[in-house]
């Protein structure tokens, strides 16, 4: 129905500083000056896209402070923060000359249980699950990021592997209930409703077929937001390797 689509190209990244995510992950101080030029370079791939508007991991509610902070670093040059937010969204904004940045996140609480609630009633009440999560799960998607250089901690975040991987530990905390008593499925329906609110936000980013979408967002949105995008018929979602290799 749809010829000529705008592109959408989603990069799936590790938080470049202390996060509350259930994946953690070790960047090293990223003001180092060798950190420093590897994000430079890895923020150089990425805006070989071309993006007509750059999306980021920040609660849509919050986007007007979010271009305030990005007007400083314009006008005022003011220090970026580690987040990958700043180090790579304003960076690539601003090799753009984009005056704006979107934010296109959303963490409203729903009256759900949170993944520490869910882990903790597993680990009391079904240890099997829970040492399947904690034990294989886990272990098996927690970048190790000692010895990569930034773009090859975004190469390995993006491997197709891995993100199949995550997609179902997702499936398997949403297995976590007890009779009709769905703990799982409690948190998990919000992570759905996230994502779900987060296309939506990335859609209305596309207001003509000519636009192109870079989204800079945690590894495990990747998998869902790819297929959000592809199944809606209303995109084309790009391949992250073809700008990281």
């Amino acid at each position: 129905m749809y010829n000529q689509r705008p592109k959408v190209l989603i990069v799936g990244t590790f938080h470049f500083e202390e996060s509350p995510d259930m994946i953690q992950t070790d960047t090293g101080d990223i003001f180092s000056q060798h950190r420093q030029k590897e994000v430079l370079l890895a923020a150089e791939k990425i805006a070989a896209f071309k993006p007509s508007k750059v999306a980021v991991e920040a609660v849509k509610t919050e986007e007007d402070a979010l271009n305030k902070t990005y007007e400083d670093y314009l006008t005022q040059h003011v220090t970026l923060p580690a987040s990958e937010i700043y180090q790579l969204g304003f960076r690539i904004c601003e090799a753009m000359a984009h005056e704006k940045i979107y934010a296109v996140d959303w963490m409203d609480d729903i009256g759900n249980k949170s993944i520490g609630d869910v882990l903790e009633w597993a680990k009391a009440n079904q240890t099997d699950m829970y040492d399947l999560i904690t034990g294989f799960y886990i272990p098996q998607i927690t970048p190790e990021l000692k010895g990569l250089s930034i773009v090859e901690g975004l190469i390995h975040i993006n491997q197709k592997e891995r993100l199949q991987v995550e997609h179902e530990l997702y499936l398997h905390i949403a297995q976590i209930s007890d009779g009709t008593n769905y703990v799982g499925v409690d948190w998990v329906r919000w992570w759905y409703q996230r994502n779900l609110i987060i296309f939506n936000n990335i859609m209305k980013l596309a207001e003509n077929t000519e636009d192109r979408i870079l989204v800079l967002i945690g590894g495990a949105h990747v998998h869902l937001l790819s297929q959000f995008l592809k199944e809606s018929g209303r995109a084309d979602v790009e391949k992250v390797e073809d700008y990281l290799s």
